[in-house]
Parts: structure tokens; sequence; C-alpha cells
């Protein structure tokens, strides 16, 4: 879950609120938490690459409604659910009217991998949009904006035979166990809603390249996923609620 301090603000803002805050229209979406605490400046200005190599920050994004997700381009279980599930919900809205209004964001939990080449061939394999960005950076940076964010990383080995790394074909000996965690944050850069667990989508939703990549366990959470996970309509309907009922 999200810091515990944010949750428990925006727990009781929720409580001592009737109804959607000032910001949003509409009855409030159910799919997850609703919060309502500012995004910390170090988070907003912490120095991150996207897939072309350019250096950016969240409040580069500054006026538009952020979704920000954990991801790992060498994810076999979760991730490539959760990044087919976001990517869905992004080109629903870029064929949209409020496209421009949302922004995407993939951010990685593995810097010492995710490299550019590693965020761009899985921007290819999923296909590039313009309201979605992946994101790198350095360990310190991308380590210390997660932590304070509250996402639960830890790094475990894997087990013979080793899986290879689907752009370098290097053997894969650990993987980082790690929560998943949708992040809502709105046009005055504050945390508004938060969606946990991986997204439900079909496997063909999944570029090929990456289902193959995906180890029993993962292909098991596409199968049989959870009836209770976020879903594409439900992103979308959080953005609408964010954006004040727009369409």
């Amino acid at each position: 879950m999200l810091l515990a301090a944010i949750l428990v603000l925006g727990l009781a803002s929720c409580s001592a609120k009737e109804g959607a805050p000032a910001a949003a229209a509409g009855a409030m979406p159910d799919a997850g938490t609703s919060l309502d605490a500012p995004v910390p400046a170090s988070v907003l200005t912490a120095p991150l690459t996207d897939s072309r190599g350019r250096p950016t920050t969240l409040d580069a994004f500054r006026g538009k409604v952020l979704v920000l997700t954990d991801v790992m381009t060498l994810c076999q279980e979760s991730c490539p659910i959760v990044t087919a599930s976001m990517v869905t919900a992004a080109r629903r809205l870029e064929a949209s009217l409020r496209g421009d209004r949302v922004q995407f964001l993939s951010l990685t939990v593995d810097p010492g991998r995710d490299d550019v080449r590693h965020l761009r061939a899985y921007e290819r394999q999923f296909g590039a949009l313009p309201n979605w960005t992946l994101l790198t950076g350095s360990r310190r940076v991308v380590d210390g904006l997660w932590d304070t964010l509250g996402v639960w990383r830890h790094r475990t080995p894997i087990e013979r035979p080793f899986p290879r790394d689907w752009v370098t074909g290097v053997p894969l000996t650990t993987d980082i166990a790690h929560t998943d965690e949708l992040i809502f944050i709105d046009g005055d850069q504050r945390f508004r809603y938060e969606m946990d667990g991986y997204g439900n989508v079909p496997a063909s939703a999944i570029p090929g390249r990456i289902y193959r990549f995906m180890d029993r366990l993962g292909h098991r959470n596409v199968s049989a996923t959870d009836p209770g996970a976020w879903t594409p309509d439900q992103v979308t309907e959080v953005v609408d609620w964010l954006l004040g009922g727009a369409s």
C-alpha cells in the first residue's frame, strides 16, 4: 500500500466529507482507496529518464491527471498484466477528447537492469502512445521514490534453469518481488486515488514475446485473474472522476 501516513490522511479526508472531493465530479469510484494529500516535492522533482533517454520529472506533467504504476520489464508474473491493462485504458483515453489531459507513467522498480534499451523495447512491444511514458533513473533516486510512496520491493534468487533476459539473452539469476500499485495524482499534484493488485485483461492483450517470457505463475494469473482485480474500465472511471466528469 501507499505510505501509511498518506493513506491515513486520505482515509481521514474521506470520512470527513460527504461525496466526492471538490476537484472531482460524480459518484466516487469504488475500485480502490480515495486519498487527498499533496505529492511531496521530493517525488515531483526526482530526476528520471524516459524511454528515449530524455531527462524528466513528474513535475514535467503538471496540470495533467497522472496514473503512476511500478513496473519491471523482466517481470514474469504480474507486470505484463498491469501494463496491458494500463495501455488498454491509455488507448481508450487517447482516442477520446480526454487523451491530452492524462498521462500514464510506468516507473521501474529495477533500475539496475531497466535501462533505456529495455524500456524502449518494452514500449515497442505494447505499442508507443503519446499518453504513456516509461521511466527509469539511478538506483538511489528510484529506490528513494518508491520508498517514499511505500511500494515494497525485495530481491530474490531465481532457481535453475535460469530464464533469459528477453532483450539481451543474458541469464537472469535474480528477481524482484514487489507490490503492484496504481497511483492517481490530480492536476493540482495531489494524491487522489490508489488501486492495488494487477489488472484484468485477456491473454490476447499481452504481446506474444512478453507472454512467452512470462512464467507458469504469470500465465495462471492471466487465465485465472482474481475477479476483484481492477479493470481498464475502472481506470478510465477514476480518470473521468478526477477530470470532473469530462467525456
